[in-house]
């Protein structure tokens, strides 16, 4: 038996962390929100170095070691969280049938560790102090990427000819340098609203770096998605309610525009449409990659060629489609896809499933509290994620903030969903402020 502020530990805002695990839980951070140990740290011929390896390993370790402290937060994510559990051990569970095996077990430990800190900072570290936390490791992030951007070239600006001039911090790639300063835009800005005095201009100044530092990236497609994001948080998140109670007649409104587009639109407008914005019409030979790549999905529909194994160099795929599109691509540039190749219509059935309850939850609890900035960022990250994946592969993405903060928004709102819910049928009373009961309530495990 647990009790209400422990079901919900998400408003555990009294629990004092010590100054060492705070230090944890904000380097860690950092390093799921940049590519600064693959920058320092570099392996050879495209493979990552023994000390980036080891370096996560030890975070791993420490996650796990923190959730064991308080077993029972652990396991009351895991019962508020069940189809988001499979989805993780799925990975692992594919090394039965991988076409390499090794790789698929080695990567599954790697996504299955980066998600287990995702749990630990929405079991134990609090609401308020995890947007904090988030926040200011963005902040960081931005500091240390403008210092390589103005005093490090060479390393903060691409040199590569097609993006040359662009700026790409300290990531890898001009495009994950602008989804993550996107994300980091609108974690602070979210944080600015809900903090005072100094934390407030640490996190303005945050915002203002991530959406400058988004502008050198020009990565238009980060560039739509925080504007999108934005607009979702301050014109539909804080009237999420009123929409849902008019559903109907904006539905009656919405319909006939989307029944226009359908029918009006061809293929060649969209592509026009694309180009428009900066694209071209192939989507930077995305099309072509997908067109081949759908035998393969039919090839093992079901279950996948194993977590992470289908790009290996030297398997028989790789082969076949860079003979197909005269160069060698790294992954599929779609989510959906990549799941699909890697643990089959099952992954994708398992995926769909989690995300949907997680936009069902996220909307349904800015319906009951519209100012809480979690539930507005889980709303933002929604949208995030399925935009996202449109285009790049965040989708069980080992070692980064993409989909690390996709576990810690998803075990946040199902269990104060679940704790809410609870609440209710007991009788007791829920504070718009932060969610606690008035009396506590008992409930089994």
């Amino acid at each position: 038996m647990i009790t209400i502020r422990d079901w919900r530990p998400s408003f555990d805002r009294d629990r004092v962390l010590p100054a060492a695990e705070l230090t944890f839980v904000v380097a860690a951070s950092l390093l799921y929100w940049t590519d600064i140990l693959r920058l320092l740290f570099p392996g050879e011929g495209g493979e990552v170095s023994a000390t980036f390896r080891l370096s996560f390993f030890v975070l791993y370790g420490i996650a796990v070691a923190l959730i064991a402290r308080r077993r029972d937060l652990a396991w009351a994510a895991v019962t508020a969280t069940p189809w988001l559990m499979c989805l993780l051990a799925l990975p692992l569970l594919s090394t039965l049938w991988s076409i390499n095996p090794q790789e698929t077990f080695n990567r599954s430990i790697a996504v299955m560790g980066s998600s287990a800190f995702g749990i630990y900072v929405a079991t134990q570290i609090g609401q308020h102090r995890t947007l904090g936390l988030l926040a200011l490791a963005a902040t960081i992030a931005a500091i240390v990427s403008l210092f390589l951007i103005l005093a490090v070239p060479s390393i903060g600006i691409t040199q590569v000819e097609e993006y040359r001039g662009t700026w790409k911090g300290v990531y890898g790639h001009k495009n994950g340098f602008g989804q993550m300063t996107a994300l980091g835009a609108i974690t602070c800005v979210l944080a600015v609203l809900n903090f005072t005095g100094r934390d407030r201009a640490i996190y303005l100044t945050g915002f203002a770096l991530n959406m400058a530092l988004l502008a050198g990236s020009k990565s238009l497609t980060a560039q739509i998605l925080v504007v999108v994001c934005l607009v979702a948080i301050f014109a539909i998140g804080r009237f999420v309610g009123a929409i849902v109670r008019n559903a109907l007649p904006i539905a009656l409104l919405v319909a006939p525009v989307l029944l226009w587009i359908a029918l009006t639109f061809s293929v060649d407008d969209v592509l026009q449409l694309i180009v428009l914005f900066g694209k071209d019409a192939n989507l930077s030979s995305r099309l072509p990659m997908w067109q081949a790549l759908m035998p393969f999905i039919s090839e093992r529909f079901w279950l996948g060629f194993g977590y992470s194994a289908f790009w290996n160099d030297g398997t028989y795929t790789v082969a076949i489609i860079s003979e197909q599109l005269h160069f060698r691509p790294y992954y599929a540039h779609n989510g959906i896809i990549e799941l699909w190749l890697g643990l089959g219509a099952v992954g994708v059935a398992l995926f769909t499933a989690v995300l949907a309850r997680f936009v069902y939850l996220s909307i349904h609890l800015l319906v009951k509290d519209g100012r809480n900035p979690i539930y507005l960022l889980s709303f933002a990250f929604a949208i995030i994620m399925i935009l996202q994946n449109t285009a790049e592969s965040t989708i069980l993405l080992r070692n980064s903030m993409s989909w690390t903060l996709f576990v810690i928004l998803s075990v946040c709102v199902s269990v104060d969903a679940r704790g809410r819910k609870a609440t209710a049928s007991s009788g007791g009373t829920v504070s718009p402020v932060d969610g606690q009961s008035g009396k506590p309530v008992l409930l089994v495990v």
